[in-house]
């Protein structure tokens, strides 16, 4: 009979609470508890992991893993969205929100960074079991695509609708394009490409197939005309050929999901819902009108413009302009510095370096654009997101050591 030490014992199931985290956080099913409170198995699972590590941390006595704190950056988002709580004027789902925040951005942060730091081939296994996440949503999505019994917005793989199932390809397709260029093996290369071709097939968000797509490019430029034009001529034969041919017609669907006017000749929800949270940030620019009640604000300051009515499309509000309307100017800043935080000075722009850094450099980039279509700060990504944020910095500071 082995006997293996507590420590032991407890990095295995640290390591193994992070690893299912990360498998089940990109889904939106989730138990209500009381009316608008949800929990998912991912909050019970990053809770749990946690947990371990803090025990951890009074077994070993090792107080600085206590000092590993999230960039600046994350720490005045959570600072600027509880004082916006103050004067929310509902209370409860104002304290909801800054807890989701504080688990995506502190706690979400703290566990994903020493999971990377502390276990040896960390980042291959993360990359494997974000390919098998982003392999199984695909094939539900795949499912639901084809049945055309299903509205284009039921073709949501595991998340609410297809707008927060595209965040979540902007956030993967990106760094699935730099895993074929790192792949040694051309079987794996296969494997992959079609994977993101049957990704981006069934992607019915006009931004974020655009954002993909850009990225796509870039990433593959900064790695010479080898990649480059292969990958260039694949997007504009799949855009012409193969998505007017789809059953759903995507190219059409792309169109009208980001067109200013309907059929009808009137404008789109979306848009006057821009202005009108640009109206609120005018009025409320320091602390916005409480953290979690823009909808029950933004009906406010739509003013005289002509928008349509009826029940409209969920997830099409602008996250950025959300942000600044319920929280304010300085949680804004404060978030969009998140996309700069992983990079050090030195390393800003770190053209020398892999294609797994270029990649989340290019997934980032796909998500802020995506974002500015859809509200992407929700359960089923926020989690993937603080990773990814995670991973980035991960990857430049350890390259940058070796390199």
């Amino acid at each position: 009979m082995t006997y293996t030490n507590p420590q032991t014992l407890l990095n295995r199931l640290f390591f193994g609470l992070a690893c299912v985290t990360i498998l089940i956080a990109p889904t939106q099913w989730s138990i209500e508890l009381k009316k608008g409170i949800y929990l998912s198995p991912a909050d019970i699972t990053l809770a749990a992991a946690a947990g371990v590590w803090l025990l951890d941390i009074f077994a070993r006595r090792n107080w600085s893993d206590l000092r590993t704190l999230p960039p600046w950056s994350h720490l005045l988002f959570i600072i600027c969205a509880g004082a916006s709580m103050l004067i929310a004027s509902d209370k409860l789902m104002a304290f909801k929100e800054v807890l989701q925040y504080i688990e995506y951005f502190i706690v979400g942060y703290m566990v994903f960074d020493r999971f990377l730091r502390k276990f040896p081939n960390a980042v291959a296994t993360m990359l494997a079991i974000l390919g098998v996440a982003l392999y199984g949503i695909t094939l539900l999505t795949v499912v639901q695509y084809f049945d055309l019994t299903l509205d284009n917005t039921a073709v949501r793989g595991t998340f609410g609708n297809r707008n927060v199932l595209a965040g979540f390809y902007a956030l993967a397709l990106p760094l699935l394009v730099a895993c074929v260029i790192e792949s040694r093996s051309w079987l794996t290369k296969a494997g992959l490409l079609i994977l993101f071709l049957t990704a981006l097939s069934v992607n019915l968000s006009g931004a974020s197939y655009a954002a993909i797509c850009i990225a796509t490019a870039l990433i593959t430029a900064r790695h010479g005309l080898k990649w480059f034009i292969p990958a260039v001529m694949l997007l504009i034969l799949w855009q012409s050929c193969v998505l007017p041919r789809l059953p759903r017609e995507n190219d059409l669907v792309h169109f009208r999901s980001l067109a200013l006017y309907g059929n009808d000749g009137t404008v789109e929800r979306r848009y006057p819902d821009w202005q009108a949270a640009g109206s609120i940030i005018l009025t409320h620019p320091l602390l916005g009108v409480g953290t979690g009640c823009y909808q029950k604000h933004v009906g406010q300051y739509y003013d005289n413009m002509p928008r349509k009515t009826g029940p409209a499309e969920p997830d099409i509000q602008n996250l950025h302009l959300v942000i600044a309307a319920s929280m304010g100017i300085p949680a804004l800043l404060a978030f969009l510095a998140m996309f700069i935080a992983p990079f050090s000075k030195e390393n800003l722009f770190p053209m020398k370096h892999s294609a797994l850094i270029h990649g989340a450099i290019g997934s980032l980039g796909a998500f802020a654009y995506t974002a500015a279509w859809h509200p992407l700060l929700v359960r089923g990504i926020g989690l993937p997101f603080v990773f990814l944020l995670v991973f980035t910095r991960y990857l430049v500071q350890t390259e940058s050591v070796d390199g």
